[in-house]
């Protein structure tokens, strides 16, 4: 798949991989680069668990997404939501992002920043959360055992972008 294609040669040039060439690493080493059984990887550098208090729905998230690359791994599913090649292209906002994607989230949000440095908070981790929960509540069941998220993921800014122009009703 050429988004397997894309993701090797992402982590290849990020250190996640060897210095091989893409063609010749399999989806099974990308997808172990990661998220790993032991905790490490791409997903724990890159996505942190924000703060004690997110343990328990970082845990399921992740555990989720391991649960889903694995069915693919052993073909028991033909494709991963696209959530999550999202989170292994780095797209989700969260520490490591640009400063003024999360100025933006701060933006969305309405969460204050304490700082005037542009940083991923337990407070804006708890909005998105929110935001999150209540979006994948509004969803069709075929959505009822994804977990909700404390990253700026994709739906949690479409539901805040919706939310700002009062184009959501309950």
């Amino acid at each position: 798949m050429f988004i397997h294609d894309i993701i090797k040669l992402t982590y290849i040039n990020i250190g996640y991989l060897p210095n091989y060439p893409y063609y010749l690493i399999s989806d099974k080493e990308m997808f172990d680069a990661f998220i790993q059984e032991d905790g490490s990887g791409f997903f724990a550098d890159y996505y942190p668990c924000p703060a004690p208090e997110f343990t328990e729905a970082y845990t399921k998230l992740k555990t989720y997404i391991k649960e889903q690359i694995d069915a693919f791994l052993d073909e028991k599913i033909t494709k991963l939501p696209k959530w999550i090649y999202s989170y292994m292209l780095m797209r989700p906002i969260t520490y490591e992002s640009d400063e003024l994607d999360i100025y933006y989230l701060y933006q969305l949000t309405g969460v204050q920043s304490t700082t005037s440095l542009a940083e991923f908070t337990p407070k804006l981790a708890q909005a998105c959360y929110e935001t999150s929960i209540d979006w994948l509540r509004r969803q069709p069941s075929r959505y009822k055992d994804r977990p909700p998220t404390m990253f700026g993921e994709t739906h949690v800014t479409k539901s805040l972008r919706l939310l700002q122009a009062n184009a959501l009703v309950d």
